[in-house]
């Protein structure tokens, strides 16, 4: 579709500018669809995170209330609060980015095959060269 209407802009296309106007609202109502989609997949996937993280809370607080004197007094009561309060908030975080783990790589590969298609070894190459400069770019 951005191909169709940026062909409309090449001199001599034999697309008119109805056409160009169409693949334009297709673009809008494609951005503003997957705008929602996005936003519903991420409150989902919020919400799981949330359950997750109630259920883990649960289970900390559930063993800590059954730990024997000793191990009460070998437990300082600073751990059990860094479980409960910054530990345990990873899984909201953790609930919404999980899925870039396989989403990722199968995206870089479909572009890659696109690069290549469109642009031959060119395509490959500044691809070679981004993944070449990423770990440069971590702490």
């Amino acid at each position: 579709m951005l191909g169709n209407l940026l062909e409309y802009f090449r001199p001599g296309t034999e697309i008119t500018r109805d056409e160009a106007f169409m693949y334009a609202g297709g673009l809008v109502a494609l951005i503003g669809v997957s705008a929602i989609l996005i936003n519903q997949y991420i409150m989902c996937a919020f919400h799981y995170g949330m359950k997750v993280r109630a259920a883990c809370c649960a289970l900390i607080y559930r063993k800590s209330l059954r730990l024997s004197k000793t191990a009460l007094g070998e437990t300082a009561s600073g751990k059990i609060v860094n479980l409960l309060s910054n530990d345990v908030s990873r899984f909201d975080i953790v609930s919404i980015f999980i899925h870039q783990m396989w989403i990722a790589p199968a995206s870089a590969i479909i572009v890659m095959y696109f690069l290549y298609k469109e642009a031959q070894l060119a395509g490959i190459v500044g691809v070679v060269v981004v993944f070449l400069v990423t770990p440069l770019q971590c702490k």
